[in-house]
Protein backbone atom coordinates (compact mmCIF):
# COMPACT_ATOMS: atom_id res chain seq x y z
CA UNK A 1 0.00 0.00 0.00
CA UNK A 2 3.20 2.35 -0.32
CA UNK A 3 1.67 3.76 -3.64
CA UNK A 4 -0.42 5.76 -1.55
CA UNK A 5 1.88 8.22 -0.58
CA UNK A 6 2.05 8.80 -4.43
CA UNK A 7 -1.23 9.81 -4.84
CA UNK A 8 -0.81 13.78 -5.04
CA UNK A 9 1.42 15.74 -7.02
CA UNK A 10 5.29 15.73 -6.19
CA UNK A 11 6.00 17.94 -3.87
CA UNK A 12 8.30 20.36 -4.15
CA UNK A 13 10.33 19.02 -1.17
CA UNK A 14 10.16 15.95 -2.43
CA UNK A 15 11.54 16.77 -5.79
CA UNK A 16 14.95 18.15 -3.93
CA UNK A 17 15.22 15.13 -2.28
CA UNK A 18 15.04 12.96 -5.47
CA UNK A 19 17.46 15.80 -6.94
CA UNK A 20 20.06 15.87 -3.98
CA UNK A 21 19.03 19.51 -3.59
CA UNK A 22 20.16 20.67 -7.18
CA UNK A 23 17.16 21.67 -8.26
CA UNK A 24 15.80 24.07 -9.80
CA UNK A 25 18.32 23.21 -12.54
CA UNK A 26 16.14 22.17 -15.47
CA UNK A 27 17.68 18.92 -16.15
CA UNK A 28 18.00 17.79 -12.41
CA UNK A 29 13.86 18.82 -11.92
CA UNK A 30 13.28 16.57 -15.27
CA UNK A 31 15.38 13.75 -13.77
CA UNK A 32 13.38 14.71 -9.96
CA UNK A 33 9.73 14.33 -11.55
CA UNK A 34 11.07 10.95 -13.65
CA UNK A 35 12.21 9.03 -10.08
CA UNK A 36 8.87 10.23 -8.96
CA UNK A 37 7.16 8.10 -11.68
CA UNK A 38 9.07 5.34 -11.03
CA UNK A 39 8.61 5.07 -7.36
CA UNK A 40 5.17 5.34 -7.91
CA UNK A 41 4.85 2.96 -10.66
CA UNK A 42 7.51 0.40 -8.08
CA UNK A 43 5.59 0.59 -5.36
CA UNK A 44 2.12 0.77 -6.67
CA UNK A 45 -0.45 -2.01 -7.66
CA UNK A 46 0.78 -2.12 -11.23
CA UNK A 47 4.62 -2.44 -10.04
CA UNK A 48 3.60 -5.01 -7.56
CA UNK A 49 1.60 -7.26 -10.27
CA UNK A 50 4.04 -7.43 -12.65
CA UNK A 51 7.40 -7.47 -10.58
CA UNK A 52 8.73 -9.48 -7.38
CA UNK A 53 10.26 -7.65 -5.01
CA UNK A 54 13.62 -8.47 -6.24
CA UNK A 55 14.01 -7.81 -9.48
CA UNK A 56 16.50 -6.47 -12.27
CA UNK A 57 16.66 -3.99 -15.32
CA UNK A 58 15.44 -6.02 -17.53
CA UNK A 59 12.79 -7.75 -15.24
CA UNK A 60 11.46 -3.58 -15.01
CA UNK A 61 12.23 -2.73 -18.47
CA UNK A 62 10.04 -5.60 -19.63
CA UNK A 63 6.98 -4.90 -17.72
CA UNK A 64 7.60 -1.27 -18.24
CA UNK A 65 7.46 -0.64 -21.56
CA UNK A 66 6.17 -1.97 -24.80
CA UNK A 67 7.40 -5.26 -26.34
CA UNK A 68 8.87 -3.08 -29.49
CA UNK A 69 10.48 -0.52 -27.38
CA UNK A 70 13.93 -0.59 -27.92
CA UNK A 71 16.24 1.51 -25.58
CA UNK A 72 20.07 1.73 -26.75
CA UNK A 73 20.22 4.45 -29.29
CA UNK A 74 18.68 7.82 -28.60
CA UNK A 75 17.20 7.91 -31.93
CA UNK A 76 15.12 4.83 -31.58
CA UNK A 77 13.68 5.77 -28.59
CA UNK A 78 12.48 9.55 -30.37
CA UNK A 79 11.78 7.88 -33.17
CA UNK A 80 9.53 5.64 -31.04
CA UNK A 81 5.72 6.43 -30.77
CA UNK A 82 3.66 3.60 -30.90
CA UNK A 83 1.16 5.12 -28.38
CA UNK A 84 0.86 2.53 -25.64
CA UNK A 85 5.03 2.79 -24.67
CA UNK A 86 5.74 4.69 -21.76
CA UNK A 87 8.74 6.39 -23.39
CA UNK A 88 6.11 8.11 -25.36
CA UNK A 89 4.60 9.59 -22.31
CA UNK A 90 5.24 13.33 -21.52
CA UNK A 91 5.17 14.78 -17.75
CA UNK A 92 2.07 16.24 -18.21
CA UNK A 93 0.40 12.77 -19.68
CA UNK A 94 1.69 11.19 -15.86
CA UNK A 95 0.03 13.93 -14.27
CA UNK A 96 -3.63 13.44 -15.94
CA UNK A 97 -3.45 9.85 -15.13
CA UNK A 98 -3.53 11.12 -11.09
CA UNK A 99 -6.12 13.68 -12.10
CA UNK A 100 -4.01 16.05 -11.01
CA UNK A 101 -4.60 20.26 -11.10
CA UNK A 102 -1.25 20.97 -13.14
CA UNK A 103 -2.22 24.47 -12.84
CA UNK A 104 -2.35 24.04 -9.32
CA UNK A 105 0.95 22.16 -9.31
CA UNK A 106 2.77 24.53 -11.42
CA UNK A 107 2.25 27.35 -9.17
CA UNK A 108 3.72 25.44 -6.11
CA UNK A 109 6.76 24.58 -8.41
CA UNK A 110 7.14 28.85 -9.12
CA UNK A 111 6.86 29.34 -5.41
CA UNK A 112 9.34 26.98 -4.08
CA UNK A 113 11.68 27.01 -7.13
CA UNK A 114 11.58 29.82 -8.83
CA UNK A 115 11.20 28.18 -12.20
CA UNK A 116 9.80 30.62 -15.28
CA UNK A 117 6.31 29.08 -16.94
CA UNK A 118 8.81 28.33 -20.37
CA UNK A 119 10.52 25.78 -18.36
CA UNK A 120 7.58 24.72 -16.94
CA UNK A 121 5.74 24.13 -19.74
CA UNK A 122 8.75 22.56 -21.11
CA UNK A 123 8.96 20.28 -18.56
CA UNK A 124 5.59 19.14 -19.36
CA UNK A 125 6.10 18.67 -22.91
CA UNK A 126 9.21 16.35 -21.66
CA UNK A 127 8.99 12.50 -22.55
CA UNK A 128 10.13 11.43 -19.30
CA UNK A 129 11.48 7.80 -20.23
CA UNK A 130 12.86 8.35 -23.52
CA UNK A 131 16.28 7.82 -22.70
CA UNK A 132 18.64 4.97 -22.95
CA UNK A 133 19.50 2.45 -21.23
CA UNK A 134 22.27 3.69 -19.08
CA UNK A 135 20.28 6.94 -18.08
CA UNK A 136 17.55 4.50 -16.73
CA UNK A 137 20.14 2.06 -15.45
CA UNK A 138 21.88 5.35 -13.45
CA UNK A 139 18.27 6.35 -11.90
CA UNK A 140 18.03 3.23 -10.32
CA UNK A 141 21.63 3.59 -8.78
CA UNK A 142 20.38 6.91 -7.66
CA UNK A 143 17.11 5.42 -6.21
CA UNK A 144 19.24 3.00 -4.35
CA UNK A 145 21.75 5.83 -2.76
CA UNK A 146 18.97 7.68 -1.73
CA UNK A 147 17.45 4.33 -0.07
CA UNK A 148 14.23 4.29 -2.03
CA UNK A 149 15.21 0.37 -3.26
CA UNK A 150 17.97 -2.08 -2.21
CA UNK A 151 20.73 -3.46 -4.09
CA UNK A 152 20.57 -7.31 -3.72
CA UNK A 153 23.88 -9.44 -4.79
CA UNK A 154 23.91 -11.98 -7.62
CA UNK A 155 25.46 -15.54 -6.60
CA UNK A 156 28.65 -14.19 -8.25
CA UNK A 157 28.73 -11.04 -6.44
CA UNK A 158 27.13 -8.81 -9.40
CA UNK A 159 25.01 -6.60 -7.85
CA UNK A 160 22.68 -6.00 -10.58
CA UNK A 161 19.27 -7.16 -8.32
CA UNK A 162 17.25 -4.36 -7.35
CA UNK A 163 14.88 -4.64 -4.34
CA UNK A 164 11.99 -2.43 -2.81
CA UNK A 165 12.53 -1.04 0.60
CA UNK A 166 10.06 -1.92 3.36
CA UNK A 167 10.52 1.80 5.21
CA UNK A 168 10.31 4.82 2.97
CA UNK A 169 13.49 7.35 3.35
CA UNK A 170 10.52 10.13 3.56
CA UNK A 171 10.06 9.06 6.78
CA UNK A 172 14.21 9.47 7.90
CA UNK A 173 13.57 13.08 6.61
CA UNK A 174 12.48 15.21 9.60
CA UNK A 175 13.94 18.63 8.18
CA UNK A 176 11.63 17.73 5.10
CA UNK A 177 8.31 18.20 7.12
CA UNK A 178 4.91 18.54 4.99
CA UNK A 179 3.71 22.27 5.08
CA UNK A 180 0.43 23.13 5.48
CA UNK A 181 1.10 26.00 2.48
CA UNK A 182 1.58 22.79 0.00
CA UNK A 183 -1.15 20.78 0.83
CA UNK A 184 -4.98 22.00 0.25
CA UNK A 185 -7.03 21.32 3.46
CA UNK A 186 -8.58 18.10 2.04
CA UNK A 187 -5.15 16.97 1.89
CA UNK A 188 -4.29 17.64 5.09
CA UNK A 189 -6.71 15.62 6.62
CA UNK A 190 -6.26 12.44 3.69
CA UNK A 191 -2.51 12.40 4.29
CA UNK A 192 -3.19 11.83 8.00
CA UNK A 193 -5.61 9.36 7.80
CA UNK A 194 -3.67 7.19 4.82
CA UNK A 195 0.03 7.24 7.23
CA UNK A 196 -2.59 5.85 10.26
CA UNK A 197 -4.24 3.55 8.23
CA UNK A 198 -0.73 2.64 6.35
CA UNK A 199 0.92 2.03 9.84
CA UNK A 200 -1.61 -0.50 10.65
CA UNK A 201 -1.23 -2.28 6.60
CA UNK A 202 2.00 -2.74 7.39
CA UNK A 203 3.81 -1.97 11.13
CA UNK A 204 7.19 -1.77 9.01
CA UNK A 205 6.33 1.79 7.89
CA UNK A 206 6.22 4.12 11.08
CA UNK A 207 3.18 6.24 11.62
CA UNK A 208 4.19 9.94 10.34
CA UNK A 209 1.50 12.03 11.55
CA UNK A 210 4.11 14.08 14.08
CA UNK A 211 5.52 15.34 10.76
CA UNK A 212 2.62 16.66 9.62
CA UNK A 213 2.19 19.56 12.69
CA UNK A 214 2.06 17.96 16.32
CA UNK A 215 0.43 21.02 17.17
CA UNK A 216 -0.50 24.61 15.21
CA UNK A 217 2.44 26.65 13.63
CA UNK A 218 0.59 29.22 12.92
CA UNK A 219 -2.97 30.78 12.81
CA UNK A 220 -3.48 29.78 9.09
CA UNK A 221 -3.29 25.70 9.85
CA UNK A 222 -7.42 25.28 10.61
CA UNK A 223 -7.88 21.72 10.01
CA UNK A 224 -7.10 19.36 12.50
CA UNK A 225 -7.81 15.68 13.16
CA UNK A 226 -8.62 14.25 16.62
CA UNK A 227 -8.74 10.28 17.36
CA UNK A 228 -10.44 8.97 20.41
CA UNK A 229 -8.39 5.79 20.89
CA UNK A 230 -11.49 2.99 22.96
CA UNK A 231 -8.36 0.75 22.96
CA UNK A 232 -5.21 2.98 24.04
CA UNK A 233 -1.80 2.97 22.88
CA UNK A 234 -0.53 2.46 25.36
CA UNK A 235 -2.33 -1.02 26.44
CA UNK A 236 -1.42 -2.86 23.34
CA UNK A 237 1.87 -3.01 23.71
CA UNK A 238 2.51 -2.32 20.24
CA UNK A 239 6.17 -3.23 19.44
CA UNK A 240 4.41 -6.77 20.35
CA UNK A 241 1.65 -6.42 17.94
CA UNK A 242 3.87 -4.91 15.88
CA UNK A 243 5.86 -8.23 15.69
CA UNK A 244 3.12 -10.73 16.01
CA UNK A 245 1.15 -8.63 12.59
CA UNK A 246 4.44 -8.89 11.20
CA UNK A 247 5.33 -13.11 11.78
CA UNK A 248 1.56 -13.11 10.14
CA UNK A 249 2.29 -11.69 7.18
CA UNK A 250 5.73 -13.45 6.61
CA UNK A 251 3.35 -16.49 7.16
CA UNK A 252 0.80 -15.57 4.41
CA UNK A 253 3.19 -14.27 1.98
CA UNK A 254 4.99 -17.85 2.31
CA UNK A 255 2.17 -19.09 1.03
CA UNK A 256 2.58 -22.01 3.53
CA UNK A 257 0.07 -21.55 6.61
CA UNK A 258 0.11 -24.12 8.76
CA UNK A 259 -1.97 -24.71 11.81
CA UNK A 260 -0.30 -22.11 14.96
CA UNK A 261 0.04 -22.99 18.80
CA UNK A 262 -0.57 -19.57 20.80
CA UNK A 263 -1.66 -18.63 24.47
CA UNK A 264 -4.56 -16.08 24.94
CA UNK A 265 -5.85 -14.41 27.70
CA UNK A 266 -9.32 -13.83 27.72
CA UNK A 267 -10.56 -11.25 29.38
CA UNK A 268 -14.36 -11.92 28.93
CA UNK A 269 -13.54 -16.02 30.23
CA UNK A 270 -10.32 -14.61 32.61
CA UNK A 271 -8.46 -17.24 31.86
CA UNK A 272 -5.53 -17.75 29.97
CA UNK A 273 -5.70 -20.59 27.54
CA UNK A 274 -3.24 -22.60 24.82
CA UNK A 275 -5.56 -21.99 21.32
CA UNK A 276 -4.11 -23.80 18.05
CA UNK A 277 -5.90 -21.67 15.18
CA UNK A 278 -5.24 -21.36 11.42
CA UNK A 279 -5.08 -17.81 10.74
CA UNK A 280 -7.11 -16.39 7.78
CA UNK A 281 -6.56 -11.99 8.27
CA UNK A 282 -6.28 -9.40 10.37
CA UNK A 283 -8.86 -6.78 11.04
CA UNK A 284 -8.83 -3.27 12.83
CA UNK A 285 -11.73 -2.78 14.85
CA UNK A 286 -11.94 0.58 17.76
CA UNK A 287 -8.24 1.37 17.36
CA UNK A 288 -7.02 -2.79 18.02
CA UNK A 289 -5.93 -5.40 15.78
CA UNK A 290 -7.83 -8.86 15.58
CA UNK A 291 -6.78 -11.99 13.97
CA UNK A 292 -9.90 -13.72 12.61
CA UNK A 293 -8.97 -17.79 13.10
CA UNK A 294 -10.34 -20.83 13.15
CA UNK A 295 -9.80 -23.54 15.26
CA UNK A 296 -9.41 -24.22 19.18
CA UNK A 297 -11.21 -21.30 21.22
CA UNK A 298 -10.57 -20.12 24.72
CA UNK A 299 -13.94 -21.62 24.92
CA UNK A 300 -13.26 -24.72 24.73
CA UNK A 301 -14.86 -25.05 21.12
CA UNK A 302 -13.98 -25.57 17.93
CA UNK A 303 -15.04 -22.37 16.05
CA UNK A 304 -14.01 -19.36 14.85
CA UNK A 305 -12.70 -16.48 17.14
CA UNK A 306 -11.33 -12.99 16.61
CA UNK A 307 -7.87 -12.84 19.13
CA UNK A 308 -7.25 -9.44 20.07
CA UNK A 309 -3.50 -9.44 18.99
CA UNK A 310 -2.44 -7.95 22.08
CA UNK A 311 -3.77 -10.65 24.37
CA UNK A 312 -1.56 -13.12 22.58
CA UNK A 313 0.53 -13.80 25.39
CA UNK A 314 2.92 -16.03 23.16
CA UNK A 315 6.13 -13.80 22.29
CA UNK A 316 5.93 -16.24 18.81
CA UNK A 317 3.29 -17.99 17.31
CA UNK A 318 4.78 -21.61 16.79
CA UNK A 319 3.71 -23.63 13.44
CA UNK A 320 2.14 -26.83 14.00
CA UNK A 321 2.08 -30.29 11.81
CA UNK A 322 -1.00 -30.77 10.20
CA UNK A 323 -0.38 -34.62 11.71
CA UNK A 324 -0.11 -33.16 15.06
CA UNK A 325 -2.36 -34.21 17.43
CA UNK A 326 -3.02 -31.02 18.93
CA UNK A 327 -4.56 -29.71 16.00
CA UNK A 328 -8.14 -30.44 15.85
CA UNK A 329 -9.76 -32.87 13.71
CA UNK A 330 -12.25 -30.62 12.07
CA UNK A 331 -9.16 -28.05 11.00
CA UNK A 332 -7.38 -31.40 9.72
CA UNK A 333 -10.45 -32.57 7.81
CA UNK A 334 -10.79 -29.34 6.82
CA UNK A 335 -7.12 -29.36 5.56
CA UNK A 336 -7.20 -33.05 3.62
CA UNK A 337 -10.53 -31.69 1.56
CA UNK A 338 -8.83 -28.66 0.42
CA UNK A 339 -11.41 -27.09 2.11
CA UNK A 340 -9.29 -24.21 4.58
CA UNK A 341 -11.28 -21.08 5.57
CA UNK A 342 -10.33 -17.95 3.73
CA UNK A 343 -10.91 -13.88 4.38
CA UNK A 344 -13.79 -14.36 1.81
CA UNK A 345 -15.24 -16.63 4.36
CA UNK A 346 -15.18 -13.80 7.16
CA UNK A 347 -16.19 -10.84 4.52
CA UNK A 348 -19.19 -13.26 3.02
CA UNK A 349 -20.18 -13.98 6.99
CA UNK A 350 -19.54 -9.84 7.93
CA UNK A 351 -22.14 -8.78 5.49
CA UNK A 352 -24.91 -11.35 6.24
CA UNK A 353 -25.43 -10.05 9.73
CA UNK A 354 -24.52 -7.10 11.58
CA UNK A 355 -21.72 -7.65 14.29
CA UNK A 356 -17.81 -8.03 14.33
CA UNK A 357 -18.01 -11.30 15.67
CA UNK A 358 -19.38 -13.10 12.79
CA UNK A 359 -19.43 -16.56 14.16
CA UNK A 360 -22.25 -16.14 16.58
CA UNK A 361 -26.18 -16.84 15.25
CA UNK A 362 -28.16 -13.89 14.19
CA UNK A 363 -31.50 -13.06 14.24
CA UNK A 364 -33.90 -10.45 13.22
CA UNK A 365 -33.67 -7.10 14.60
CA UNK A 366 -36.05 -4.22 14.23
CA UNK A 367 -35.81 -0.44 15.36
CA UNK A 368 -37.80 2.79 16.43
CA UNK A 369 -36.18 5.90 15.88
CA UNK A 370 -37.54 8.85 17.17
CA UNK A 371 -38.96 11.28 13.92
CA UNK A 372 -36.36 14.47 14.54
CA UNK A 373 -33.31 12.42 15.09
CA UNK A 374 -34.28 10.10 12.31
CA UNK A 375 -34.88 12.53 9.47
CA UNK A 376 -31.18 14.58 10.87
CA UNK A 377 -29.03 11.44 11.77
CA UNK A 378 -30.41 8.16 10.63
CA UNK A 379 -32.14 8.50 6.89
CA UNK A 380 -29.59 7.85 4.44
CA UNK A 381 -27.22 6.38 6.10
CA UNK A 382 -25.41 2.88 5.62
CA UNK A 383 -24.79 1.12 9.36
CA UNK A 384 -25.02 -2.33 7.41
CA UNK A 385 -25.75 -4.16 4.62
CA UNK A 386 -29.15 -5.98 6.13
CA UNK A 387 -29.74 -2.43 7.74
CA UNK A 388 -32.82 -1.80 5.51
CA UNK A 389 -35.98 1.00 6.35
CA UNK A 390 -39.70 -0.20 6.89
CA UNK A 391 -43.17 1.15 7.11
CA UNK A 392 -45.26 0.99 10.05
CA UNK A 393 -47.43 -1.77 8.93
CA UNK A 394 -44.31 -3.90 8.10
CA UNK A 395 -42.99 -3.32 11.88
CA UNK A 396 -46.56 -4.51 13.23
CA UNK A 397 -45.85 -7.76 11.21
CA UNK A 398 -42.48 -8.62 11.68
CA UNK A 399 -43.46 -8.90 15.64
CA UNK A 400 -46.54 -11.23 14.71
CA UNK A 401 -43.95 -13.31 12.70
CA UNK A 402 -41.21 -13.79 14.58
CA UNK A 403 -42.76 -13.09 18.70
CA UNK A 404 -43.37 -16.73 19.26
CA UNK A 405 -44.29 -16.17 23.05
CA UNK A 406 -48.00 -15.21 22.63
CA UNK A 407 -47.41 -12.73 25.91
CA UNK A 408 -44.54 -10.81 24.90
CA UNK A 409 -46.16 -10.82 21.35
CA UNK A 410 -48.85 -8.68 22.73
CA UNK A 411 -46.66 -6.65 24.67
CA UNK A 412 -44.99 -5.32 21.80
CA UNK A 413 -47.72 -4.64 19.52
CA UNK A 414 -49.85 -3.08 22.44
CA UNK A 415 -46.11 -0.71 22.51
CA UNK A 416 -46.10 0.04 19.22
CA UNK A 417 -49.98 0.86 18.79
CA UNK A 418 -48.55 3.75 20.95
CA UNK A 419 -45.46 5.26 18.89
CA UNK A 420 -46.29 7.14 15.97
CA UNK A 421 -46.01 6.09 12.40
CA UNK A 422 -43.81 8.77 11.47
CA UNK A 423 -41.05 7.58 13.29
CA UNK A 424 -38.10 5.60 11.16
CA UNK A 425 -38.37 2.20 11.74
CA UNK A 426 -35.64 -0.30 10.17
CA UNK A 427 -34.92 -3.74 10.36
CA UNK A 428 -31.53 -5.54 10.00
CA UNK A 429 -30.17 -9.42 10.47
CA UNK A 430 -27.58 -8.68 13.77
CA UNK A 431 -25.48 -11.31 15.66
CA UNK A 432 -26.82 -12.14 18.51
CA UNK A 433 -24.89 -11.00 22.05
CA UNK A 434 -22.18 -9.05 19.87
CA UNK A 435 -20.72 -6.73 22.07
CA UNK A 436 -20.08 -3.89 19.06
CA UNK A 437 -24.02 -3.97 18.50
CA UNK A 438 -24.91 -3.76 22.10
CA UNK A 439 -22.72 -1.20 22.59
CA UNK A 440 -23.63 0.95 19.36
CA UNK A 441 -27.49 0.87 20.90
CA UNK A 442 -26.56 2.04 24.14
CA UNK A 443 -24.75 4.84 22.92
CA UNK A 444 -27.89 5.99 20.91
CA UNK A 445 -29.63 6.01 24.57
CA UNK A 446 -33.60 7.22 24.39
CA UNK A 447 -33.24 8.03 20.23
CA UNK A 448 -33.52 4.34 19.42
CA UNK A 449 -35.78 1.61 20.87
CA UNK A 450 -35.46 -2.27 20.32
CA UNK A 451 -38.62 -3.54 19.14
CA UNK A 452 -37.53 -6.96 18.01
CA UNK A 453 -36.14 -9.36 19.23
CA UNK A 454 -37.63 -9.41 23.11
CA UNK A 455 -34.15 -10.59 24.64
CA UNK A 456 -32.06 -7.90 23.34
CA UNK A 457 -35.16 -5.38 23.95
CA UNK A 458 -35.10 -6.89 27.88
CA UNK A 459 -31.18 -6.78 27.75
CA UNK A 460 -30.99 -3.16 26.90
CA UNK A 461 -33.88 -2.18 29.64
CA UNK A 462 -31.87 -3.77 31.76
CA UNK A 463 -29.04 -1.94 31.05
CA UNK A 464 -30.85 1.38 31.19
CA UNK A 465 -32.57 0.46 34.25
CA UNK A 466 -29.01 -0.09 35.90
CA UNK A 467 -27.57 2.96 34.91
CA UNK A 468 -30.74 5.02 36.54
CA UNK A 469 -29.94 3.45 39.67
CA UNK A 470 -27.06 5.65 40.03
CA UNK A 471 -28.78 8.65 39.25
CA UNK A 472 -31.99 8.29 41.27
CA UNK A 473 -33.15 9.94 44.43
CA UNK A 474 -32.69 6.80 46.33
CA UNK A 475 -28.85 6.24 45.43
CA UNK A 476 -28.36 9.87 46.19
CA UNK A 477 -29.68 9.47 49.52
CA UNK A 478 -27.89 5.96 49.82
CA UNK A 479 -24.57 7.86 48.98
CA UNK A 480 -25.51 11.08 50.93
CA UNK A 481 -25.80 8.22 54.39
CA UNK A 482 -22.33 6.84 52.99
CA UNK A 483 -20.75 10.22 52.98
CA UNK A 484 -21.95 11.08 56.46
CA UNK A 485 -21.77 8.21 58.18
Amino acid sequence: MSDLFFRHPPQPQLLQQLAKGLLPQNHHLTRAVRLWVWLRWLYGDQGYAALPDGFTYADWRQAFFSPTHQDEKQNDILQHHEPNCACTKTTREWLKELNIAIDEWQESLKQHLSISDYDLENLLQERLFAQVRKSLQSDLNLLVDLNWLQRVPYSTGRSKNYRRVPVLPISQQPENRISDSNLTPQEQVYLVETLEMISFLDPAIPLLTEQIYPYPQKDTHRVFLYVDYLVHKSTQKQDEVDQLQGQLQEIWESGKISPLLMTYHSAHLGLIKECVIYPVCIYYMERAKYLCAYGSTPNSEINWHNYRLDRICSERLMPLNWTDPRVPQLLQEQYENNQLPTPTTVHTKLKQAWGFDFYKPSALMVLRFNQNFHQHYIRGTFLHHTFAPIDYHQATRLIKQHTPNPKHKNTLLDILQHRSPDDGYYQAQYRVNDYHVIRRLRALGAEVEVLLPWELRERIALDLQETWNYYSDKALVVCQANFDG
